[in-house]
This record gives structure tokens, C-alpha cells and sequence, in this order.
């Protein structure tokens, strides 16, 4: 590759000659409403965008992600950015109609999924009409991917996508979600369990005739939050379990419940297996002999009517620092940025649970803005920044495709 001095400021000039357009490409991106299960608005808008500035290769697969192709040399790059959003929420808590894509005069720009993830997403989308453009095609593979249902069972069409479509090989993997001006190479994962106490439902007049499921739960509960004994990672620290949920099966406000589901997030930091994480609760079911517990499994029906059965079990995600993608993304952050790179970690799970962690192949985060914004109605996402991102997109194809 040529100087990356040179390359960096082609790059540069090219993203801020496209300032205003991108602009507009992300609010009108916001304006498309896309909560979860409701995609497909957005993502043929999408597909169609693509298509528009000169990819050579656009698709939806059957599960409802769209996938556009730059390029054709050096490795492949699958990039990932989820479409889904949360719910927007109230309007009036927003102070305006959180679709509207607005702007305000600091150059931020506002909306639901503004920063997660449509902003990020965007970034990437323009990176690689800029290798197009440019013509720098050749230097590198790049593979921009608007996943979905990201919200509700992170990876779950991510990791549907990467079995339907064998023809797209990634050497690495850039997973894009808000990451607060650092490089990421890791985050915990989680499993969701599912502990059921069995009991004997009665009317609240005669509660001696059955056995109270709630009452008989409590100990375990207590056990679950008294649990602190978990294997502590030197980078990305210790697992931890906290109860989330419990669901009581009763008929009525006057009957004891017959059964009581205990639901627990577990944070998983070592890589513990599915086994680990029960086994490691047999003393606490222990307190209660007839309870069991399971990872939890759901039905993920996507909009196109793709069923997914996917297991709440997603395993951590981490890769050195001394590995090639990541000194490919310092390389292009500072390039890109004009100062040292910050390498870290996120605290909450992405896609790359099933990108990376399942698959194996290495992946490295990074995305524009405060990752603390998530979910709120303070959901935005700084225009410079947001440029600034679609340059070391850009410039991390090519020096990855030198490693």
C-alpha cells in the first residue's frame, strides 16, 4: 500500500467533499422506523442505497440482513452494523418526533437509533462507496452488512447469515456499534437461565391445601444473589449473575402459584460453557430438590418469516492486542483521528458474540458515539464524529489487507 499519510488524506478529502449528502443519508435513515421484527422498510431502502452508489454486488438473504459488496482484492472485511432499533418511546419525553432525523446547531443529530445503530451503520456505508470511488478496489474485500433483530437475540441473524451465505469468507470481522472513541477487542457474553420451582397452586383460603411455589423460591433467590465466585478474566474481569425476572403461574391474585419461573441474566467472562454455567447452580438448586434450571431458548421469526430457534447462550468475545486486525485498526484510527488509538473493552454484548466468539474468526469494534446514549432519548450522534468514523473504515480495509 502507498503511504498512508497519502492515502489517509484521499480518503479525508473525499468524506468531507460528501459532507452534506452523508448528512442526509443518515436522517433519512433515522426517519425509517425499524424497531425490531419491523425491518424491512429500512432494509430495502437500504439495499437500494447500495445499489445506487455503484456497489458490485447488493443482497438480501432469506433471513431478511442485507449484504453490499466493495471490491475484490487483498482480505475479506465483513463489516457488521445492526438495523434494528428499540422502540422510540414517548414523543413528548423527547421534546420532538423522535423519526424526524433532526439536527441541531452543535451538529448533532438526533433520533431513534441515531447512535445504535444506524450512525455507525451509515459509516460503514459510505467507507466503502469511498474505496469504490476512489478506486481502491482492488487493495481490499469489503462486505458491509446491515444485520437485524440485533435488539432482541443479539447474533442470532448474524450467525443465521453466516451459515446461508457460504460464499462470503471473512478474514476479519469489524463489528460497528457505538464505542466512545475506542477500539474495542472484547466484551463479555451472557446466557439467560431459566430456573423452574414447582409447588402446588391453592385458594389463598385454604393456602395449607398446596404448596407455594414463591415461598419455596425464595431461597434460591437469595442463594443466586448471594453467588460471587466466578473466574475473573485479566481483561475483561469477573462474570456475575443477577435475577431479572420472576413469573408466577397462578390463576388468580387469591390462589398461591403452583410454579414459579426464576429468569437470570449471567454474564459469562471466561468463556464458561453451557454446563458450567448449571452446574456452577447445583448448591443453590440444592436448597430446593425439585428445582431445575436451563438455558432459556426462544423463536426468532424475522420479518421475512425466517424461524430461527435460537439458545440464550452467548459466549465472551476476545482477541489480543498484538493480533493483526487490532494493529489494523490502530494503524487506521490514528491515520484517521491524528492521535494514539485507545484499545478496550465494551460492557455490554454485540453481535460479535456469534461473529466472533461462535465462528472464531477475528473481529475488532468500533463505532461513532457515547455508547451511554443507547436507549434513551438522548440518542444522537455527532456529524464530525460520524464522518470521522466513515474515514477509518475506509483506511482499516486497506491495512488489514496488508497483514
Amino acid at each position: 500500500m502507498e503511504n498512508i499519510t497519502d492515502i489517509a488524506k484521499q480518503i479525508s478529502d473525499y468524506i468531507d467533499s460528501h459532507k452534506e449528502e452523508m448528512i442526509s443519508f443518515l436522517r433519512e435513515f433515522i426517519s425509517i422506523e425499524s424497531v425490531t421484527y419491523n425491518e424491512g422498510e429500512a432494509v430495502n431502502w437500504l439495499a437500494k442505497k447500495m445499489e445506487e452508489m455503484g456497489y458490485d454486488e447488493v443482497r438480501i438473504d432469506a433471513v431478511g440482513n442485507v449484504h453490499g459488496r466493495v471490491g475484490h482484492g487483498g482480505k475479506v472485511l465483513m463489516y457488521d452494523a445492526h438495523i434494528d432499533t428499540v422502540e422510540t418511546g414517548d414523543a413528548s419525553e423527547w421534546g420532538f418526533d423522535p423519526l424526524e432525523g433532526k439536527m441541531d446547531e452543535n451538529g448533532d443529530i438526533w433520533g431513534r437509533g441515531a447512535v445504535d445503530d444506524k450512525g455507525p451503520l451509515a459509516a460503514i456505508v459510505w467507507a466503502a462507496k469511498a474505496i469504490k470511488d476512489l478506486g481502491l478496489e482492488d487493495k481490499a474485500t469489503m462486505w458491509v452488512g446491515g444485520s437485524i433483530s440485533e435488539e432482541d437475540v443479539e447474533g442470532s441473524c448474524a450467525e443465521e447469515m453466516m451459515r446461508l451465505e457460504e460464499d462470503i469468507n471473512p478474514d476479519y470481522i469489524i463489528v460497528s456499534e457505538p464505542s466512545d472513541g475506542e477500539l474495542k477487542r472484547g466484551h463479555k457474553g451472557r446466557a439467560l437461565i431459566k430456573i423452574t420451582v414447582p409447588g402446588k397452586a391453592a385458594h389463598g383460603s385454604c393456602a395449607w391445601k398446596g404448596e407455594n411455589a414463591l415461598i419455596k423460591a425464595l431461597p434460591i433467590i437469595k442463594g443466586i444473589d448471594d453467588l460471587n465466585d466466578f473466574k475473573e478474566d485479566s481483561f475483561l474481569g469477573k462474570g456475575s449473575i443477577e435475577v431479572t425476572k420472576v413469573d408466577c403461574k397462578t390463576p388468580s391474585l387469591n390462589t398461591i402459584p403452583g410454579e414459579v419461573t426464576i429468569y437470570c441474566d449471567r454474564r459469562i467472562s471466561c468463556g464458561e460453557s453451557r454446563e458450567d454455567l448449571i452446574n456452577e447452580l447445583k448448591p443453590v438448586l440444592d436448597l430446593v430438590p425439585d428445582a431445575t434450571a436451563v438455558i432459556d431458548e426462544e423463536l426468532v421469526v424475522s420479518y421475512t418469516g425466517y424461524e430461527i430457534n435460537a439458545e440464550d447462550y452467548f459466549p465472551s468475545w476476545e482477541i489480543e492486542e498484538k493480533h493483526d486486525i487490532v494493529q489494523a485498526g490502530i494503524k487506521a484510527y490514528e491515520a484517521a483521528f491524528g492521535k494514539k488509538a485507545v484499545v478496550g473493552k465494551w460492557d455490554f454484548c454485540t453481535n460479535a458474540t456469534s461473529l466472533c466468539a461462535k465462528t472464531g474468526v477475528p473481529a475488532l469494534g468500533f463505532g461513532p458515539g457515547d455508547s451511554s446514549l443507547c436507549h434513551s432519548t438522548e440518542d444522537k450522534v455527532n456529524a464530525d464524529e460520524y464522518l470521522a468514523s466513515a474515514k477509518f473504515f475506509a483506511l482499516v480495509a486497506l491495512t488489514a489487507s496488508e497483514k
